[in-house]
């Protein structure tokens, strides 16, 4: 499995999952996601995870307007990307980089959300007490989350 593949899972995973923190540079950029549904899965008392992006090729946001006839810069400094916590809502591919949907809650901004472009080296999940967790591990948890709740 690539790099970008690997980005666009993890990232789909944390459907729901808010990035409400984020450190570090272009070498190694650390996404703080809270996610209490998932996180909980681990030990009841976890919400978040902790996602490093290693060696950042690409990382934007193309802002969805509010109101749409506004115009939209694309943002690509990590401050102004991630001033307000982004909603994960989806993650696919597109033309070799992850675009991540997004919304956004906070009513002070000109945009509702946005798409998050991310390309990458590597990526690398881990559980709020920093263990790594294997893409297959990460996905069990959620195919597990899943299959409880449709039982309800």
């Amino acid at each position: 499995m690539t790099a970008t593949e690997e980005t666009r899972d993890i990232f789909s995973i944390l459907h729901d999952g808010t990035i409400s923190a984020w450190m570090g540079d272009n070498n190694l950029l650390t996404l703080t996601v809270d996610c209490v549904y998932l996180a909980e899965r681990i030990d009841k008392s976890f919400d978040k995870f902790y996602v490093d992006l290693i060696n950042v090729y690409k990382l934007e946001l193309y802002p969805w307007a509010n109101p749409v006839d506004l115009p939209t810069n694309v943002k690509t400094d990590y401050a102004d990307i991630f001033k307000a916590a982004l909603e994960i809502l989806s993650a696919d591919i597109k033309d070799d980089v992850v675009v991540i949907s997004c919304s956004l809650y906070d009513t002070d901004d000109d945009y509702c959300g946005g798409n998050l472009t991310i390309s990458s080296q590597a990526i690398k999940v881990f559980d709020q007490n920093k263990n790594e967790l294997t893409i297959d591990q990460f996905g069990e948890i959620c195919k597990n989350y899943w299959h409880e709740w449709s039982k309800k």
